[in-house]
């Protein structure tokens, strides 16, 4: 089961047909759909305190896009920004595609949609993987890192089906699922 799915242990404790036990079953179902994340790798100090040094005076962060989810895309980069802005709830995320407008380009996160091939995970910030076009089955891949230049400070590995496009609410919960996996302050195998 993937690690972001709720497990049903605890909830099964008298037979009989019960609504909490089958909307447990559904929500179990729900998963095989995603949105899914897991955390390849992570600084053993977190990530929280670099990202309070990348925008220590409130700028925003630099955001790189690779890659293309949807057919139509034309809004995605603006819908990524909305929504990864919201999902951080310890401290004020802002986020800009525009890498001369970053308070320091130094620090990055890096999306990289639909990889051909994920390449090596410690070596993907010097040489991150391209991005691929939209996948004939309803499915995308992803693969984030939180670089600080050529550094690997997190990786989030996630995966979402059956997302329509850039509005559509799985594929928010898949943005909100990675920034919160990728902003932590320690690892969470501690």
């Amino acid at each position: 089961m993937p690690p972001s799915c709720p497990t049903p242990a605890g909830r099964y404790r008298r037979p009989g047909f019960r609504p909490a036990a089958l909307a447990a079953l559904l929500g179990l179902a729900a998963c095989d759909e995603g949105p899914a994340t897991v955390t390849p790798y992570m600084h053993a100090n977190g990530t929280l305190e670099f990202l309070a040094s990348a925008t220590r005076g409130e700028g925003p962060l630099y955001l790189e896009i690779n890659g293309t989810p949807f057919a139509d895309g034309d809004t995605l980069d603006a819908r990524v920004v909305a929504v990864m802005e919201q999902a951080l709830q310890s401290r004020v995320l802002r986020l800009t595609t525009d890498r001369e407008a970053a308070e320091d380009p130094e620090f990055r996160l890096v999306l990289v949609f639909n990889p051909p091939n994920s390449g090596e995970l410690l070596a993907f910030c010097r040489r991150q993987p391209a991005g691929g076009p939209p996948q004939p089955e309803p499915r995308i891949d992803l693969r984030a890192g939180f670089c600080r230049g050529d550094d690997l400070l997190a990786a989030v590995d996630g995966w979402v089906e059956e997302a329509d496009g850039p509005e559509d609410e799985r594929f928010d919960q898949l943005m909100h699922q990675v920034i919160r996996d990728i902003f932590t302050r320690r690892r969470r195998d501690e």
